[in-house]
């Protein structure tokens, strides 16, 4: 029997191909599931300047996004904002002070307050180029609006675990309602349940 369909029974976090840290490893940003490339981004965002936004709801692959394109460069200038931290910090402004002429990746710019928000695109005058994640664009140029659906749902879980996929695939498109298309959730809860966690 494969063992994705056996009896379920509790995974050791170890074994469990949905842990947070393997996620990370294993599926990082890949630009062909978003129907670009890297090459197209990167003609595009010159083309603006090297000064943009990526956009999506929640869990659509932002911030996953900027986190790769960083890996991408030498010394890049990473920082990041959510709900519980929405203003630059004295290290925040070090950071920035000493990332003159290096390239600037802004996760949840739309996290700070307005003030912080200005003092951000002011500073990013010295920076090489700058790259910030939102919900929306606002003022800023956007780059790539990402949309996530079922289909790229399945996508990331057979590259996780194929033959766990299987498991998770008959009712992928309830899973993804569940979730409100958040892909970080949705791979989440496929952690919870092999876990043992009961899953609402």
């Amino acid at each position: 029997m494969d063992e994705a369909l056996r009896p379920r029974q509790t995974m050791k976090a170890g074994d469990n191909p949905f842990a947070p840290g393997r996620l990370e490893r294993v599926l990082g940003f890949d630009p062909l599931v978003a129907g670009t490339t890297w090459q197209a981004l990167e003609e595009k965002w010159r083309a603006l300047g090297c000064r943009a936004a990526v956009t999506g709801r929640r869990g659509a692959g932002k911030s996953a996004l900027l986190r790769t394109w960083a890996k991408r460069c030498d010394s890049p200038v990473m920082l990041h904002f959510n709900e519980q931290r929405r203003h630059l910090d004295e290290a925040d402004r070090h950071e920035l002070a000493e990332g003159t002429s290096r390239f600037w990746f802004i996760d949840g710019e739309d996290y700070l307050r307005r003030s912080d928000r200005h003092e951000l695109r002011e500073a990013s005058k010295a920076a090489a180029g700058i790259l910030v994640t939102r919900y929306r664009a606002g003022s800023w140029p956007e780059l790539l609006h990402l949309t996530a659906t079922p289909a790229t749902a399945a996508i990331l879980l057979e590259r996780v675990s194929a033959p766990f996929a299987e498991r998770f695939h008959g009712d992928l498109d309830q899973r993804f309602r569940r979730c409100r298309g958040n892909l970080r959730e949705l791979l989440l809860e496929c952690y919870d349940e092999l876990s043992g966690r009961k899953v609402l």
